[in-house]
């Protein structure tokens, strides 16, 4: 059995929106896309140097990305 302490967990369907932001903080991403919902419901969209044409194929990658379970 291995005794090493484990550290860091891979992503999780059960991250806040907080846990979810700290990991990509330290992935030294170049660009970023943020989704999510507000309290009211209201779809939250924000993006780093990217256009509109930029996100939208960054989330159709994302798609194809997870209708493949996630494999590259």
């Amino acid at each position: 059995m291995n005794n090493q302490k484990v550290i860091e967990l891979p992503a999780s369907v059960n991250y806040t929106p907080e846990q979810a932001l700290h990991s990509a903080l330290k992935a030294n991403l170049t660009d970023v896309m943020v989704l999510g919902y507000d309290e009211n419901g209201e779809l939250f969209v924000r993006s780093s140097k990217m256009t509109r044409a930029e996100g939208l194929f960054m989330t159709e990658r994302a798609r194809e990305w997870s209708m493949h379970g996630g494999l590259e």
